[in-house]
């Protein structure tokens, strides 16, 4: 789900936000000129904000605990970078196991002087205080997830993968070693078309094979992700997975068959 979508529909505004969403994800318009136009044609209040932690957690993508849990038992480094609002990502990133300082998302200016202001004096939650601003930051612009991510990677060796479903994603998809563009819940013509990887399944498990090879499946048998693992290969060999980058699927593709062969020798 897009959390600012779901703000729109319990605001009544639903439909005219979700076009907004549409078009900055489909790139027809910059990311910058809508942001807070949304928010204040929504008006939410820090409650509104607070409960999209739940409607979150009831629409997590399919297998995607599981692959943060195994890509962290495998050693990778998880992230999340996000135009969508802190607070609910924040708890639901940490819930998954990603650490706080992993987690990049829009934080929010609040009316300190509106909703039950007095309740500051008493340390309680200020349900219906009203939402200012987003406070400054690259990711409320189209480009701005390119420079966040080169910040995050900055220190860090090895290669990197970035998972994404929006032109914001393709946008920075040069800060990484491998762009997955992600259609298994909605397939954007940029994304389908200039991806270097397009993962067509609502599953995300076949992230586990990109990010740690085709003998994925040799470091995480007999452990609590294998079943994981199988579902990542089933998919992959019926076709979850489609290249624009030539050269990448020869790579794959030779890697793949001689360590499905490996498998098949021994079972």
């Amino acid at each position: 789900i897009e959390g600012i979508d779901v703000l729109a529909e319990k605001a009544g505004v639903g439909e005219q936000i979700s076009r907004l969403t549409d078009r900055a994800m489909d790139g027809s318009i910059e990311l910058e000129q809508i942001y807070q136009q949304r928010l204040s044609t929504i008006r939410p209040t820090r409650g509104n904000i607070r409960a999209l932690k739940e409607e979150y957690k009831k629409h997590l993508t399919e297998d995607a605990a599981q692959v943060i849990a195994a890509l962290h038992y495998l050693k990778h480094k998880v992230y999340i970078v996000s135009a969508g609002l802190l607070d609910p990502i924040i708890e639901i990133g940490s819930g998954l196991g990603i650490p706080k300082d992993h987690i990049k998302a829009v934080d929010l200016e609040y009316d300190e002087f509106s909703g039950e202001w007095w309740l500051a004096q008493t340390g309680e939650f200020n349900r219906a205080q009203a939402v200012l601003k987003p406070h400054e930051t690259e990711l409320e612009k189209t480009h701005g997830k390119a420079s966040v991510i080169r910040n995050l990677l900055a220190d860090r060796a090895g290669r990197s993968v970035l998972i994404g479903d929006g032109t914001s994603d393709l946008a920075a998809s040069s800060m990484v070693d491998l762009f997955v563009g992600y259609t298994g819940v909605k397939a954007r013509h940029r994304i389908v078309q200039h991806a270097q990887l397009v993962l067509s399944s609502k599953s995300l498990a076949p992230i586990i094979v990109l990010a740690s090879g085709p003998t994925v499946d040799k470091k995480l048998a007999q452990t609590s992700h294998q079943a994981l693992s199988r579902k990542a290969y089933n998919l992959i060999d019926a076709q979850a997975l489609r290249f624009n980058d030539r050269a990448l699927k020869d790579s794959f593709v030779s890697d793949y068959r001689r360590a499905r062969e490996e498998i098949n020798k021994i079972f």
